[in-house]
């Protein structure tokens, strides 16, 4: 009787280290993503999806609170904080600030169709605002950049 318990104790820790293994082999690839080491940039296998800004439109004057309606066919659970291997994936810029937003902070409006706002808000006056795709190193992907004017009005003055 000892002899078979000690046998089944032998099998449950080994098929504890075994599951623990897979476990954290799964942490660490989801943890961490491809990043090019320098130099030329890695050759793409396959064109990436289109990005276009709906809205607002190009020279329009807004409030401080900055929003942006998008348009992709992307997959964004792939190209997105949080994505398993996470290697292109998508920024959007104002003001000099970069911000990688996680699908969570998306809001979805339709088909391609994405909203997203900015958590501080605008300094009044002319900004730039772009979005565009970018590379494991947080480098733009020049090739996907869309970027429109805007003039920021501070609230109540529109």
């Amino acid at each position: 009787m000892t002899s078979k318990l000690l046998c089944l104790v032998e099998i449950l820790v080994f098929l504890a280290v075994l599951a623990a293994s897979q476990a954290v082999a799964q942490s660490n690839q989801q943890q961490t993503h491809p990043q090019h080491t320098g130099g030329e940039r890695m050759p793409r296998e396959a064109p990436l999806p289109p990005l276009k800004i709906l809205m607002p439109e190009n020279g329009a004057t807004v409030g401080t609170q900055l929003a942006l309606v998008f348009q992709t066919p992307a997959d964004l659970s792939k190209m997105m904080m949080g994505a398993a291997a996470l290697d292109t994936h998508l920024h959007i810029e104002a003001q000099d600030v970069s911000v990688m937003p996680s699908r969570e902070q998306l809001v979805r409006l339709g088909e391609d169709r994405y909203l997203f706002l900015f958590d501080l808000p605008a300094k009044p006056g002319k900004n730039t605002l772009r979005i565009y795709w970018s590379d494991g190193q947080h480098e733009p992907i020049v090739s996907t950049v869309q970027q429109i004017t805007l003039t920021v009005e501070p609230d109540g003055a529109q």
